[in-house]
């Protein structure tokens, strides 16, 4: 990409240069008058960038959360980021000598500029020198994901804009095309942005006017393919809205099984939060884990019950003839569809339901009760454990080295252990009967959490 050297003044008079990337002068100069400097001259740069002082790429964001991305010349590179913080008043993610090769720059964008940020500080005797944006970098711990979501939105985006030219392109007049091209190049330029709103914003912009191109309107197959384009540029400014993946839906199951495969791997190390967090898991696996073909049948009901929504929105909303008569078409589809699904869901659950009691295993429903019974077992074996040694202890009274008997052993007479006891027992009562006796009953599946809650509220008003 061309770059151009630049002379500008700010809003303080101050008269900076400096040299910026773009791939035309109207295209340079528009930038410049966005981040608020007056342009004194702009020229396209040829000669060599390393002849006065060593030439630095730089990447950050102005104090309107705007992303600048350009190149300064310093003697060093702590004097171009100074330079970079003082005048151009930027929060800088990356500062990289312009010589070096691509995998030296990458290896050194990644590290940022967290020594020259310490240098700054303690030269200027204030942590609040430094600029400071939302989206800054050092202050969001999240941001690489964020950032990744935004790269995959991006990249999807411009495979869908090129698919659309690919096979609508000769229905556009020059002046669209151009302005489409505008848009493209634009998110090309700034997609490896920390301004991720930015991003967002301009992808939405370029939906929004293909949304808008009348370049669809006779025939009902064009009619059709403009109907067909509407609903997927809405839907991508959705996604994008509210930070959703493209063609990416995942269940509960789906998202623990991604987070073992990211955190916790074979032969190597892993936190003992990670590990604390991986038995959580293990034990709501065991609770959710449902058949292939029922998530599978789940996951569609999902995705229609969300298109649903896009299409009685787009009905609602939109004033266009031609946009409701095909959404309420698609909304009576769609709920024949939908219908015909959970049919088919239910009929899979009684036959999953009836093979798994022949093979003598255990429903979804009755793995969560089973292991309610387990724990309030654990705990009622617990409980009598401590109060026998509790009562031999306090019965032999058994000397101990301060000469008192510590109160940990008179836990089991408080009143706290007077309501949880029996309160766990109950649960433990009404689990089991249901394991044992009415495993299959469906009323007893029904009465059996109702009938445990009003024996809890007998035991606290009656004890």
């Amino acid at each position: 990409m061309p770059k151009f050297s630049y002379i500008v003044v700010n809003k303080e008079d101050q008269q900076l240069d400096g040299v910026v990337e773009a791939p035309d002068a109207k295209t340079a100069r528009e930038d410049l008058k966005e981040l608020g400097f007056s342009v004194v001259s702009l020229e396209e740069k040829t000669e060599n960038l390393n002849e006065d002082g060593v030439a630095f790429e730089f990447n950050g964001l102005d104090k309107h959360n705007r992303n600048v991305t350009g190149t300064i010349k310093s003697e060093n590179k702590y004097d171009a980021f100074k330079r970079l913080v003082s005048e151009y008043e930027l929060d800088i993610a990356y500062l990289v000598e312009s010589n070096l090769n691509e995998p030296e720059k990458t290896e050194k964008k990644k590290k940022g500029v967290g020594d020259l940020l310490k240098k700054y500080q303690e030269d200027s005797g204030s942590l609040a020198a430094i600029p400071k944006t939302k989206n800054s970098i050092q202050n969001d711990p999240n941001f690489k994901e964020k950032r990744a979501l935004v790269e995959r939105q991006v990249t999807y985006v411009l495979n869908k804009v090129k698919d659309i030219i690919t096979k609508s392109g000769d229905k556009l007049n020059p002046q669209d095309k151009q302005t489409i091209k505008s848009f493209v190049n634009k998110i090309l330029r700034i997609k490896n942005s920390t301004n991720l709103d930015y991003i967002k914003n301009t992808c939405k912009s370029l939906l929004e006017f293909l949304q808008n191109v009348e370049w669809l309107s006779h025939g009902k197959a064009q009619i059709d393919e403009k109907f067909s384009l509407y609903t997927d540029t809405q839907q991508m400014i959705d996604n994008i809205q509210h930070g959703k993946d493209f063609g990416v839906h995942e269940d509960l199951e789906d998202k623990i099984m991604r987070w073992r495969s990211e955190n916790i791997k074979e032969n190597q190390k892993f936190s003992f939060a990670d590990k604390i967090k991986d038995a959580y898991y293990s034990i709501l696996i065991s609770i959710i884990h449902e058949e292939k073909d029922v998530r599978t049948i789940k996951q569609e009901i999902s995705q229609i019950s969300r298109e649903l929504s896009q299409y009685r929105k787009m009905y609602l909303t939109t004033s266009d003839k031609t946009y409701r008569e095909g959404a309420s078409k698609s909304i009576k589809k769609l709920h024949e569809r939908k219908n015909k699904l959970k049919t088919k869901l239910r009929e899979i659950k009684d036959q999953n339901k009836q093979f798994h009691q022949a093979k003598g295993g255990f429903t979804s429903f009755e793995k969560t009760i089973a292991l309610i019974k387990g724990l309030s077992g654990w705990l009622l074996f617990f409980y009598l454990s401590y109060y026998f040694v509790a009562n031999y202890v306090i019965t032999k009274q058994i000397p101990f080295i301060k000469g008192e008997i510590p109160s940990i052993f008179y836990i089991f007479q408080t009143g706290t252990i007077k309501y949880l006891l029996p309160t766990v027992f109950l649960l433990h009562l009404v689990t089991s009967i249901k394991l044992t006796f009415y495993r299959s009953s469906i009323l007893y599946s029904a009465l059996m959490f109702p009938l445990f809650t009003i024996g809890t509220l007998l035991i606290i008003f009656n004890f």
